[in-house]
């Protein structure tokens, strides 16, 4: 079953040319209660790297694949502990596998919280908002949540948002909204502290700009969330492209719409040219800039 769901979390994953895919393929699986690590190799989008460990759990009897916990032989206990996996279970996941064989590392060391200074919350004109197993309506719903609910979110996929709590799972992305704060200070303050997200975390703060400047920021709110698009472009220009790949054509021309027009750094502007010049494949966030672009 869960070499079923891992298998179909991969096809799933759309835009992919199966000519650079690696054929996924799944070793040692262990299970303890409602959670289950799995050894993969290949993969794209949801399952992100070339080979290594996923966390599935299973809520109302599906089973959902989390994340990935590491490259190659490495396991990463932060992101496991951040998911709320005991230090029981942990060790019984851990144990399992190596009696099946598994050849795994364990790599502790902290890659800070995961928690993002703006909140995203459900914002569902029709509450309470579906939670879905797959980013998609074909029936698929798992669970229902309040509207005003705040959500850890995990990643964005064209339009749909991957969640870790208050469930595991999809809400469509249109149904959220962002906040930063009830004043400009205190919107300034958590833009500030977003800014200062790095490594891992870099592209997740991203995102969270991206996604406050698409639906939530507004006003002064909107000017101060500007400046930090136009920061990130300049010191953190991967991680800024990255977050927007993973978004709909929509949300990059709304969100690109909104920085050119009060006019952009200059920096900022040369960073995207240069990457769009230098590049011969361009990313999707390249394409639309080249459409946008002042």
């Amino acid at each position: 079953m869960l070499n079923t769901v891992l298998h179909q979390e991969f096809e799933r994953v759309p835009g992919r040319d199966p000519a650079d895919v690696i054929p996924l393929q799944v070793g040692a699986i262990a299970v303890v209660e409602n959670y289950a690590l799995a050894e993969v190799f290949g993969g794209v989008g949801d399952l992100p790297v070339i080979d290594g460990y996923h966390l599935l759990i299973r809520q109302n009897g599906q089973w959902i694949v989390v994340e990935s916990l590491g490259v190659g032989p490495e396991i990463w206990v932060a992101r496991l502990t951040r998911m709320g996996v005991s230090n029981e279970t942990f060790s019984r996941l851990l144990d399992g596998l190596r009696a099946v064989g598994a050849d795994y590392t364990i790599f502790d060391v902290p890659i800070g919280a995961s928690n993002m200074p703006c909140v995203t919350r459900l914002d569902d004109p029709n509450p309470p908002t579906n939670v879905r197993i797959t980013p998609t309506t074909a029936g698929n719903v798992i669970g229902q949540i309040p509207n005003g609910t705040a959500l850890t979110v995990m990643q964005p996929l064209n339009g749909w948002l991957k969640i870790r709590q208050p469930l595991v799972g999809w809400v469509s992305m249109n149904l959220t909204r962002v906040s930063c704060g009830n004043s400009l200070d205190e919107v300034q303050r958590n833009l500030d502290e977003l800014q200062l997200k790095e490594e891992e975390l870099a592209i997740e703060a991203a995102d969270t700009l991206v996604r406050y400047l698409y639906r939530g920021a507004e006003g002064t709110s909107a000017e101060a969330a500007i400046a930090h698009f136009n920061e990130f472009a300049i010191n953190d220009f991967y991680a800024l492209e990255a977050a927007l790949n993973q978004h709909t054509e929509e949300v990059r021309r709304q969100v690109f719409q909104r920085v050119i027009a009060p006019g952009m750094h200059p920096q900022a502007v040369a960073n995207f040219n240069e990457a769009l010049l230098n590049r011969s494949d361009s990313s999707p966030t390249l394409r639309t800039w080249e459409a946008l672009k002042p």
